[in-house]
């Protein structure tokens, strides 16, 4: 794991640029290259029109804290990159105004000391009305399934702010952002790992929190890997075990015994990384004007009552119902 990188924006660096269009825009391009595509502006009656981001990331997390006179933020489909969204966006509210978040037909205030969590791979809107001032941290989402939770279900729902772990987590963030620029290769993964354990005991996560040390590290970031790849191709109807093995550069059989190891196969790997797809798809309102079989069909499902069967015994609930369920509108 490489040592962080530090970068800061500040919109004082903007002072002869008087358009708030324009200085959101800017504010935005900057924010493309650290967390996500977004569109951002401030609030109408916002006459100040300032606001400043520092981060810290490295190649697992980027690790961010914002002030602003105002905040408007919104994703659509045409900001979603599926190939390299997945992953999770957590904003801790360490000001003193509420700041709003909406993604999946929910809508969440997140109150000073409260913290939501949002999904990268849905569109979402996230508004600060004024003075904006929260600690952010955007982490994959593989994690969250290592430690046997579902992104989905936490995303614009409320969270448990009340106890040590949460204090502990967001000052040890704040601490990370300060002074993590300084630290070397080795210092700056263990802090990760930390920072990262420490979100998952905050998230009440009963798996993998605690880390592994010797050959068995080595075997879990490898396994780690393999998953990624995996789910990563497993929107292409024609995957195959030969082709992630390929790109891994590893034997076919050497990928099949770490999977067995962990009582996984490809297959199983392949079929939820496509049903967590079309889960989201069916959820998030923007996607109202694609049928279910567009959606199997973009999810690598070859014919819509195979996918039909899959996402009920996954789920208990089939595609249509589900959609319905969420109020999001749609055709077969």
């Amino acid at each position: 794991m490489s040592v962080f990188q530090s970068l800061a924006f500040d919109t004082t660096a903007l002072e002869n640029v008087s358009d708030p269009e324009v200085r959101a825009r800017i504010w935005a391009q900057f924010f493309d290259q650290i967390v996500t595509n977004m569109e951002m502006g401030f609030a109408e009656d916002d006459a100040r029109i300032i606001g400043s981001h520092k981060f810290l990331l490295n190649d697992k997390i980027a690790l961010g804290e914002m002030f602003s006179s105002s905040f408007c933020g919104a994703r659509t489909r045409k900001h979603i990159n599926r190939d390299d969204e997945d992953h999770v966006y957590l904003s801790f509210n360490i000001g003193s105004t509420p700041q709003i978040a909406r993604q999946l037909g929910r809508e969440l205030e997140i109150r000073p000391e409260q913290a939501g969590l949002v999904v990268m791979d849905a569109s979402m809107q996230a508004v600060a009305p004024r003075d904006g001032y929260c600690v952010s941290l955007k982490m994959p989402n593989a994690v969250f399934r290592e430690w046997g939770l579902s992104p989905v279900d936490l995303a614009c729902r409320p969270l448990d702010c009340t106890g040590a772990d949460y204090q502990l987590l967001t000052g040890y963030a704040r601490l990370l952002i300060a002074n993590g620029a300084g630290l070397d290769a080795k210092g700056a993964a263990e802090a990760t790992e930390h920072l990262v354990r420490l979100t998952g005991r905050w998230l009440g996560a009963v798996n993998g929190v605690e880390g592994a040390e010797g050959e068995e590290a080595v075997y879990q970031a490898r396994l780690a890997l393999v998953r990624q790849t995996i789910s990563k191709q497993a929107f292409d109807p024609e995957v195959s075990l030969a082709r992630v093995a390929r790109r891994l550069g590893m034997p076919s059989r050497t990928v099949q015994h770490m999977l067995a190891k962990a009582g996984e196969s490809f297959s199983q790997i392949v079929m939820a990384a496509r049903l967590r797809r079309a889960r989201v798809y069916l959820l998030d309102p923007v996607n109202a004007d694609l049928s279910i079989s567009d959606i199997a069909f973009r999810c690598g499902f070859l014919d819509v009552s195979s996918f039909y069967r899959a996402f009920r015994a996954a789920f208990d609930i089939t595609p249509k119902a589900l959609r319905e369920q969420a109020g999001a509108s749609g055709t077969e």
